[in-house]
């Protein structure tokens, strides 16, 4: 059975390991924020479980704490930003800053990156330029080793599970819209597999393309794939996840083959709706357009029509109050990092709900 945590625990695990990685307390804060808020939203995949998968990347190399930033070129609102191998979202919120700082100036704004390691939730990105009032959109491609997801056709993955995402300002909780190319992302996967639990099936292929829902059969090795997008309409989610791979990498420069290339290639799309509508009117707008969506009846299993987004804030307002699951597995991995790190994570135990 999974420990329920509160948020603000998570969050002062993370911070604390991270800071032992070498993170200046800032940095290491935001980390585990970004993680600890996926949890809450009910995105366990991007949550607690990566606790001890940053830290690993950091014993490794691949991640360097405190690494400056660093925006190589602008043209009018365009830039291309190096985040220098630090932790992901940290890189990723600068460069959602710089983005933002850009659409104020321009209207339009259009960032992409470079060097820039796992981000997480990409909606947690865009989420924040509709708090500012702006329209966002992202993707998030991922390295070749990364590379799960079959092209429409093939036996083979030649792309990652390269998320798409985007947020629109309203009169309350914003639009956030979070969605994979791929049936799902690998992180879902591995809860699955930590849980000891069959994934539905038409999620994931084995090694030799045969449908299978056991977690093990896609991990191997050898290694199987997850499915694009769509089902026998699968060709429109490889299409989509093929144009986040594009502006991810050759739109930054970078080959989508090269080995070398670690990390998130994120580009980052922002609107200030004022270039075209006062944005109280804006607001109104969408609510109007919100309302309208969710006056259609319910089908005949009941329920009700929801917009994107409403299902996580939802799950993050019972969680703030109940606490938040962590399976036995991402847990025992945490210790783990805390006795590599040499930390005693004791005196924080104490306020674990």
């Amino acid at each position: 059975m999974p420990q329920l945590f509160s948020f603000d625990l998570i969050t002062r695990i993370g911070s604390v390991l991270f800071e032992a990685t070498g993170a200046p307390a800032d940095q290491a804060r935001l980390v585990a924020e970004e993680l600890a808020t996926s949890s809450a939203m009910g995105h366990d995949s991007h949550g607690a479980i990566r606790i001890p998968e940053y830290i690993e990347r950091v014993a490794r190399g691949a991640i360097i704490p405190g690494a400056k930033f660093q925006v190589e070129r602008t043209t009018g609102g365009t830039a291309i930003v190096d985040c220098g191998h630090n932790y992901g979202a940290v890189g990723a919120h600068f460069a959602m800053a710089t983005a933002i700082e850009l659409a104020r100036q321009h209207k339009v704004a259009c960032v992409v990156t470079r060097r820039c390691n796992h981000v997480g939730r990409v909606g947690a990105y865009v989420q924040r330029a509709a708090g500012d009032g702006l329209i966002a959109i992202a993707t998030c491609s991922s390295p070749i080793h990364g590379h799960f997801v079959l092209p429409w056709g093939g036996t083979q993955g030649r792309l990652g599970t390269n998320p798409i995402a985007y947020a629109v300002p309203t009169g309350g909780d914003p639009i956030v819209a979070d969605i994979s190319t791929c049936v799902a992302p690998e992180g879902k996967i591995r809860v699955y597999k930590n849980q000891g639990k069959a994934v539905p099936e038409g999620w994931i292929v084995d090694a030799r393309g045969r449908a299978t829902t056991d977690p093990a059969a896609f991990y191997g090795p050898p290694l199987g794939a997850i499915l694009p997008l769509g089902g026998p309409a699968g060709h429109k989610g490889y299409a989509l996840g093929l144009l986040v791979e594009i502006l991810g990498s050759s739109l930054a420069g970078l080959a989508a083959t090269d080995p070398t290339v670690a990390g998130n290639g994120l580009c980052f799309l922002v609107v200030d709706p004022e270039a075209f509508c006062p944005i109280e009117s804006f607001r109104s707008l969408v609510d109007a357009t919100v309302a309208y969506i969710k006056s259609s009846n319910p089908g005949d299993g009941g329920g009700e029509v929801l917009v994107p987004g409403e299902i996580e804030f939802r799950t993050r307002r019972r969680r703030l109050v109940e606490g938040i699951p962590v399976d036995d597995p991402t847990w025992q991995a945490i210790l783990q990092s805390a006795r590599d790190l040499q930390v005693d994570l004791e005196p924080l135990l104490t306020t674990r709900r």
